[in-house]
This record gives structure tokens, sequence and C-alpha cells, in this order.
């Protein structure tokens, strides 16, 4: 769950599953950019939060593929990848692969304009 801070704007608190989920944020986020932005990313004991609201319904629902068209990276004004591996599939409906951007900061963007992205299909 994520909790932004009325006292002070730009920041956020993340409830994670686990403490293996709060490191990784940590390692991989933390004195990184994203929109010019340094990200700032660190652990609070749980007794120093606020309770959060309960949990939405939530459902599950694909992620988006990773073999992001080039045109959408250009519609949604972000960095096109500098180079795509595209893993063979069994069948049409889905795919994946791996992305590259020349930097963290270039990935970090496109992840954020991306996450739940609804791509188009034409069928």
């Amino acid at each position: 769950q994520v909790k932004f801070m009325k006292s002070k704007p730009g920041a956020a608190m993340v409830e994670m599953a686990d403490g293996y989920a709060v490191d990784r944020a940590i390692t991989h986020l933390n004195n990184n950019f994203m929109f010019g932005q340094k990200l700032n990313v660190w652990w609070v004991s749980v007794s120093s939060l606020l309770p959060f609201p309960p949990p939405p319904l939530c459902f599950p629902f694909p992620s988006p593929a990773l073999t992001v068209p080039p045109q959408i990276c250009d519609e949604l004004g972000v960095k096109r990848p500098s180079s795509v591996k595209v893993f063979s599939g069994k069948s049409e409906r889905s795919s994946s692969g791996l992305l590259e951007w020349d930097s963290k900061s270039d990935a970090l963007e496109t992840l954020g304009f991306l996450n739940h992205y609804q791509m188009k299909n034409p069928s």
C-alpha cells in the first residue's frame, strides 16, 4: 500500500510484503533519479507508521508486455530502450523479453509511465 504524506509534499510511505522486498527497493531505487528528482528510499519501523486504511478489493491483471513497441515510448514521451531481447513464446497472445536503457533513471521513468498502461489490441 502507498500512503502519500500531506504534511511532506513529494513523500510517501510504502508498505511492502516483507523485509526482503524492502531491502530490494532500497538497493535498487535509493539515490537514483526519476523525472529529475532524486529518490531517497529508506525503512521506517512499523511502530512509527500511522495505520493504513483497510485494503481495497484487488483483482489480478496481466502486467504490460515487456516487448513494448517503440511508438508507445514516443507516444508517452519517454526514451526508447537501447536494447531489446524478445523471448520465443508459446502463444501470440502474450510475449516477454528484456529491455535495456542507457541509465537507471531512463528505465525508472519509462516504467513509471508504462505501469498499468493499457495496450491496444486491434483484435
